[in-house]
């Protein structure tokens, strides 16, 4: 018992330094790694600590580690905080910390200002709202078919890309009318996330873009690859006319070759003549 009480005893005094160091230390060494272990103790006493910091704290590296420790508490109190300091914060570091924090913390509060950043001006906090934006889930699907429309492209980009990873079909027809978007970035990642959502209302659209020889090369590839992962049996003209026009095999021709073959592997009872019994030419 006096053991138990020992360790307890020990472990407290360890949190009490390490919330000394961080608030009231002078080294930003010293002050991020109080923060760094704050977080990985998992006392929920830390939170408002830590958000202080967080708001208030003239280093970068601590206020980074301090939304960084917010995510892996978990605590509601750190979700308003983690906002201001997604939209506010100079360092771009911090931006992207509090993006991936808010993504584990998750609520309906926080979809709008994690879509309102896939227009940050850095790339990368783009990126990681966006991958926050597909850990939430179902709640971020609404507002992420809304931003497929957003003037700014690269939150086009990162819209259509993240709601391929959502697996939810009321983003099919979004994606399909994305396809007519006038940046191909936007087009790519429209026919990827089609394929992945696998859903058979998109082909005639993704038949279509195959067969647009006005449209770029990647995105007639992109579609040939979603064509094969959907294995509907209504594209397999449409890539054999495709594969059988060309002198020799570029990268589309190739996508739609395998593609033909993955769909053909899928149908090949609905082929006529697959079920083709031989029988005796003669009987004895």
């Amino acid at each position: 018992m006096a053991s138990t009480t020992s360790k307890k005893s020990k472990a407290e005094k360890s949190f009490d330094h390490l919330l000394d160091e961080l608030k009231n230390s002078p080294s930003e060494k010293i002050r991020y790694n109080a923060a760094r272990m704050l977080g990985e103790l998992g006392d929920p006493s830390a939170v408002e600590p830590l958000i202080d910091v967080l708001i208030n704290d003239k280093n970068g590296s601590v206020r980074l580690y301090a939304a960084r420790a917010l995510g892996e508490l978990g605590d509601s109190r750190a979700t308003q905080p983690l906002i201001e300091a997604l939209v506010n914060d100079r360092n771009v570091d911090v931006r992207v910390r509090a993006a991936r924090a808010l993504g584990r913390l998750g609520g309906e509060e926080v979809v709008l200002p994690l879509v309102e950043a896939l227009s940050d001006s850095n790339s990368q906090v783009c990126v990681t709202a966006a991958d926050a934006l597909v850990e939430i889930g179902p709640v971020a699907v609404v507002p992420l078919i809304a931003s497929l429309t957003n003037e700014k492209v690269n939150v086009r980009c990162d819209a259509a890309r993240a709601l391929g990873e959502l697996n939810d079909t009321r983003a099919v027809g979004p994606l399909v009318d994305v396809l007519n978007d006038e940046w191909v970035n936007v087009r790519i990642y429209a026919v990827q996330s089609l394929g992945k959502l696998g859903d058979k209302k998109s082909v005639p659209a993704l038949i279509q873009t195959l067969q647009n020889n006005e449209e770029n090369d990647l995105v007639r590839a992109g579609a040939a690859s979603s064509l094969g992962i959907i294995k509907d049996a209504r594209a397999l003209l449409p890539l054999r006319e495709l594969i059988m026009a060309a002198d020799e095999l570029g990268e589309i021709e190739d996508t739609a070759l395998k593609s033909y073959k993955m769909i053909m592997a899928a149908n090949w009872k609905a082929v006529p003549g697959a079920n083709y019994k031989k029988v005796s030419a003669v009987a004895k």
